[in-house]
């Protein structure tokens, strides 16, 4: 556990991994998001909840917006927000997730990275040069921005064993491609 170098006291996080509930996305059509998610990734999707929100602004002006979200009934949990321009509820490329990341089996991931640009997530970025052509990763982006990255699985276990507390160096060596 980490130690405040004030008092050398263990200092308690303010977040834990066990208490995340879901990671918000900003999207711009919120159906077409839940379609498309559903038929990527087989989520489910709570009804859709229509609110009308009042926030503070961090200069104290009240912000007064009708609001559209969802969650995915799957654990991890998604949340989709309806953008909402002027808002705090926009992707403009500089909030929100980054990527989803999603594991791939190896015969499967250049047909899984071809539904994605067939459900309008074209390539943005990918290391099918390396690894002797072997794709191992691919970065698709759509939905007003949103990532997504297919992994290989034969990096699997050399990510579980940087998880597990390798050195982030001797796994990269050992990963394959490298």
């Amino acid at each position: 556990m980490p130690h405040d170098e004030h008092d050398g006291q263990a200092a308690v996080p303010a977040l834990s991994p066990d208490a995340l509930f879901h990671t918000g996305l900003v999207v711009d059509d919120l159906d077409l998001a839940m379609k498309t998610f559903g038929a990527l990734a087989g989520y489910h999707f709570t009804t859709v909840m229509e609110l009308e929100v009042t926030a503070r602004l961090a200069d104290g002006r009240l912000q007064h917006a009708s609001q559209r979200f969802a969650l995915t009934v799957e654990e991890p949990r998604l949340e989709l927000v309806e953008a909402i321009p002027g808002t705090v509820w926009v992707s403009d490329g500089s909030n929100g997730a980054h990527h989803l990341g999603y594991w791939a089996d190896s015969d499967r991931i250049g047909a899984m990275s071809a539904e994605l640009v067939a459900q309008g997530f074209a390539v943005e970025a990918s290391n099918d040069h390396e690894a002797d052509g072997i794709l191992m990763w691919v970065y698709h982006r759509g939905l007003g921005g949103l990532r997504i990255e297919l992994l290989n699985k034969l990096m699997k276990p050399s990510m579980d064993a940087w998880i597990a507390g390798a050195d982030p160096a001797e796994v990269a060596q050992e990963a394959p491609g490298s």
